[in-house]
């Protein structure tokens, strides 16, 4: 049975009276209003995933470092005459995306929402047909607004750099592929792999070796492979 459909996870061992506390009604209104156990237990899925507004995945350390680093460096993407320098423009770009994809992945692996997005993603195949598509459906609005806001960051950030989409390219696809990469480390190394795994060294922004992230490395190589220079 494994070999067919894998592991599921259930949260059904969750007890009816913490449930009841979570949600913070009296025991008497959340029967009357849920009348069981998995009713309720669909609408608290629902509620902790609408609580979202799609800036969870924006976070303040992570856009402090990406402010902190144009601010230090940005004169290197300007040329005496106020034109752009496009070789200059590059190495603030690497330097931007080696010290944010650091922050990010912290950011997101502390991340309360993000864990609950996966936790309540892990339990779908667990819950009956008509209340698995209410959390698939509240799981798809609260990856769409998060993509919405993620793209948004894109398109600013990387006009600030001198970088635009290549033909065929939307910035939706980079918040796309961003996320997965930044996702897929996380997880990475919730399955068991030390932090350490993820440190390589690369040249820095004047050829000299520096430490990269295996995130950083792989961010690069995305907005290199969709963007390109906007000069």
């Amino acid at each position: 049975m494994l070999g067919e459909g894998g592991l599921t996870v259930s949260l059904h061992h969750l007890n009816m009276e913490d449930l009841i506390r979570q949600v913070g009604v009296p025991r008497s209104s959340a029967f009357a209003a849920f009348g069981g156990k998995e009713e309720l237990l669909t609408s608290l899925m629902v509620q902790l995933l609408s609580e979202s507004d799609g800036s969870d995945g924006i976070f303040a350390a992570t856009l402090d470092v990406v402010e902190r680093t144009i601010a230090e460096h940005g004169h290197r993407m300007l040329r005496p005459d106020g034109s752009r320098d496009r070789d200059g423009s590059y190495a603030v770009l690497r330097e931007t995306v080696r010290l944010t994809l650091r922050q990010n992945v912290e950011d997101t692996a502390a991340s309360a929402h993000w864990q609950t997005c996966q936790a309540l993603a892990a339990t779908l195949p667990s819950l009956p047909p008509g209340r698995r598509e209410r959390v698939a459906e509240a799981l798809r609005e609260s990856d769409r607004a998060f993509r919405e806001t993620m793209t948004e960051f894109y398109a600013a950030a990387c006009e600030r750099l001198g970088r635009r989409t290549r033909p065929g390219v939307q910035w939706q696809h980079l918040a796309t592929a961003g996320g997965a990469i930044v996702e897929g480390v996380v997880t990475h190394r919730r399955m068991g792999a030390p932090p350490a795994s993820e440190i390589l060294t690369a040249p820095g922004m004047d050829g000299e070796p520096v430490e990269w992230t295996l995130a950083a490395l792989a961010y690069l190589a995305m907005i290199e492979g969709l963007t390109e220079p906007d000069d």
